[in-house]
């Protein structure tokens, strides 16, 4: 059964694999298509030295799909780690940078904007399970249609939470 149409959105997962650090990004436009970008940028070992040109090559990234989709709104699954024991990682400095700069980017910009754990995103769509669920069965479940192509099996996490977090996202 397919859902009324929703307001286009833009979920980013950030995530790190093999030193370089990735966005997932999933957009559910207007006509409840699923499209997915992946931008993997520079190693995260020279994100101190290099922070700011990373940061930017995605925000760049981000803009061009914001206008190329006539996207609303934006969300991000947070990075479920809240508080450090020992020095952050790189890795942690890139996820926890990547996703404030996608968050300010949106609000300055005049689109909604929305931080979601996973525990918010499984509540909004009613299912404790949610993210057990296969990426097919949700694109079914939610009357989506499936444009995104062949994912790599490495990519199916970070797939999912940014396809759950979309929806979520326009739940509320």
């Amino acid at each position: 059964m397919q859902t009324p149409n929703r307001v286009s959105c833009l979920a980013i997962n950030c995530s790190v694999a093999d030193g370089l650090g990735k966005l997932v990004v999933i957009i559910i436009d207007s006509s409840n298509n699923v499209i997915r970008q992946v931008f993997t940028s520079p190693s995260v070992f020279s994100f101190r030295r290099n922070s700011a040109e990373i940061l930017n090559w995605h925000r760049d990234n981000i803009i061009s799909l914001i206008a190329q989709y006539d996207i609303q709104l934006i969300s991000v699954k947070k990075t479920e780690r809240t508080s450090f024991y020992s020095k952050p990682k790189n890795s942690d400095i890139f996820k926890l940078y990547m996703e404030g700069v996608m968050l300010s980017l949106a609000g300055s910009i005049g689109k909604q904007n929305k931080h979601l754990y996973k525990n918010e995103v499984q509540a909004k769509l009613g299912d404790p399970d949610i993210f057990d669920t296969s990426i097919t069965s949700i694109i079914k479940k939610f009357g989506l249609n499936d444009c995104m192509g062949t994912i790599s099996k490495a990519d199916i996490p970070s797939t999912k939470d940014a396809i759950l977090t979309a929806l979520a996202s326009q739940e509320s």
